[in-house]
């Protein structure tokens, strides 16, 4: 309107006039392209009055569209949502410790594996003076920040710990060829300063020497369990004659059980090892003068020390303090011992050699099964890896036990049908075939396997990211330490009904199939998966028929649970009622 009043003034401004009206439209449709697109109705839309006081146009949603057309707007639509990468810094957990990381270029000598066993003893402890129990404290860690737990080290690289079934099968399909664990840095001390040599047995060792002793003990493991599998089951025919003459009137151990199994644990690993009757179960004073005993002496005071060393504040590194010098002591007798065995079975295979004019020997134990190999190893280099299975081996095997006699005693339901299986086996002592034998007792090996679900010998598995990983949208560098609590993992209501209970049930119906494979892994997984897997499920099966075909075990006490270390233990005594079979 205002436009044709002006052209009505005067005919020599038109032209003016419409340059100013080109503008406008101009500035008009600038404006709607980059103004908020407003909703046009039918109603009429007023424009704001003018300084000047001139009267409002009213302008229609046609009259809009004939001056200036909308642009098209076309919404953009994600077909898949891209998946958001947060960076490493935005992992939950404990925030104090973050302050504290700044010190981290001032303090060298420490390190990350020394905040890994201060955080695991720290929350020990505090479960103990809280509680007067042990509970699973990493849970209450995952409870509060996640499955994914960011442990700021102040004093090394920083930890991360998990427990979703997930992300622990991810870590694992990124081992790559030679995975990194975390290792006893105790006893790698030790033998560097105190060996002279740097090379470690299948547990702390890495690399290319990892893979070559892999390869070597492999085959030898299993061919030595087959064929001493009868010699085993004499043993465990020995520890049930041994609990029936030191229980008491109770029927229980006055004595500690759990020393009894691992006197019975020894016996075994010794003719897996070495072929020999070491008879730990027929001799009370372990400080006599026979290397066997003395040998079992020194695995005891090894064993203590090196718990004592990985836990809390590793002073040891920087002076010598009991539990150091404890170690140093009994490591070199354990080696020394061990040494001596390996070279006379070296003398022995050297001696047949050449009565046989060289004809080709076969292998009767670990030891020699090793020797006889084509990739040749020092009788030193044999000694540190037989150690190393000694340590780990007895250890795991003698928690596993105990807590499996413990299970069974407290359930006598599963009790009952256990012994409903087991009780006419080999009548005639005498073991065949031990393969079979596993798949002729499956409700047996439910039993082992459910309580190796609910008390992992090692509760706590370790790995050095080789590369970068993402774990619940959370981005971890390489280099991280990744701790699993595959206890915590096995105990989650989200992975197994009733995951507290022991039910062996779980494990035969068709539902099983269902359970996360890396729900429960208390040998490990992968290239680095427990060598002696095989070794462990004989020994505690073979001794489970020979205990149940003579006993009835109970349990009249308060709940035993897993002590919180490097290796689970019973945090009291077992008093299990050995009561005889009529």
């Amino acid at each position: 309107m205002l436009l044709n009043n002006l052209r009505n003034l005067h005919p020599n401004i038109k032209k003016h006039v419409g340059q100013v009206g080109n503008k406008f439209h101009a500035w008009k449709t600038v404006q709607m392209q980059t103004a908020k697109p407003l909703e046009i109705s039918n109603e009429t839309v007023h424009q704001p009055q003018s300084k000047k006081g001139s009267s409002i146009e009213k302008v229609t949603s046609e009259t809009i569209g004939n001056a200036s057309p909308l642009p098209r707007i076309v919404p953009m639509v994600l077909n898949v949502k891209e998946p958001i990468v947060l960076p490493f810094d935005e992992v939950p957990g404990p925030k104090s410790l973050k302050y504290l990381s700044i010190f981290r270029k001032y303090i060298t000598e420490f390190g990350t594996q020394l905040t890994a066993s201060f955080l695991t003893f720290g929350l020990t402890f505090r479960s103990i003076i809280s509680d007067r129990k042990m509970v699973p404290t990493f849970s209450n860690l995952f409870d509060k920040y996640g499955p994914v737990v960011r442990f700021v080290s102040p004093v090394g690289s920083d930890i991360v710990l998990i427990n979703h079934p997930d992300h622990i099968q991810k870590v694992f399909s990124m081992e790559g060829q030679y995975p990194v664990r975390s290792m006893l840095e105790s006893l790698e001390k030790y033998r560097i300063e105190h060996k002279n040599h740097a090379f470690g047995g299948p547990y702390t060792v890495r690399g290319q020497d990892w893979v070559r002793q892999r390869l070597v003990l492999d085959r030898p493991v299993h061919n030595a369990v087959v064929q001493h599998a009868q010699n085993v089951y004499d043993v465990c025919e020995k520890f049930t004659q041994k609990v029936y003459n030191i229980r008491n009137y109770q029927d229980e151990i006055s004595k500690d059980l759990y020393k009894e199994l691992h006197k019975w644990a020894f016996d075994c690993m010794g003719l897996i090892m070495f072929s020999k009757n070491f008879q730990m179960l027929e001799t009370e004073l372990v400080h006599s003068q026979c290397d066997a005993a003395w040998m079992y002496h020194c695995l005891e005071k090894a064993t203590d020390a090196i718990i004592k060393c990985e836990s809390g504040i590793h002073f040891w590194k920087f002076f010598t303090t009991p539990a150091w010098y404890s170690l140093v002591k009994y490591c070199d007798n354990l080696d020394s011992l061990i040494g001596k065995y390996v070279l006379d079975i070296e003398q022995e295979i050297t001696t047949k050699a050449q009565d046989n004019n060289n004809v080709p020997l076969s292998a009767d134990s670990l030891t020699s099964a090793i020797l006889l190999s084509e990739d040749k190893f020092h009788a030193e280099d044999i000694a540190t890896i037989l150690m190393d299975m000694m340590l780990i081996g007895v250890n795991t095997i003698t928690s596993s036990m105990a807590f499996l006699l413990y299970n069974i005693a407290k359930h006598q339901m599963s009790q009952r049908l256990l012994y409903q299986e087991v009780a006419n086996l080999y009548q005639d002592n005498i073991i065949k075939d031990i393969d079979k034998f596993k798949n002729e007792t499956p409700y047996l090996q439910a039993c082992i396997k459910e309580t190796l679900r609910l008390v992992p010998p090692i509760p706590l598995l370790t790995r050095i990211l080789s590369r970068n990983v993402t774990l619940d949208n959370y981005n971890i560098p390489r280099g991280t330490m990744i701790i699993m609590s595959t206890q915590d993992t096995s105990l989650k209501e989200s992975n197994y009904d009733d995951a507290n209970k022991f039910h062996p049930e779980r494990w035969l119906t068709s539902d099983a199939k269902n359970y996360h494979s890396f729900a429960s892994i208390p040998f490990g997984f992968g290239a680095r998966k427990c060598i002696g897997q095989n070794i462990a499920e004989t020994m505690m099966s073979l001794l489970t028929v020979k205990v149940l075909q003579k006993y009835r075990l109970e349990y009249h006490y308060g709940d035993v649970q897993p002590s919180r270390g490097f290796i689970t233990r019973p945090n009291r005594l077992l008093k299990i009622r050995f009561v005889d079979r009529m």
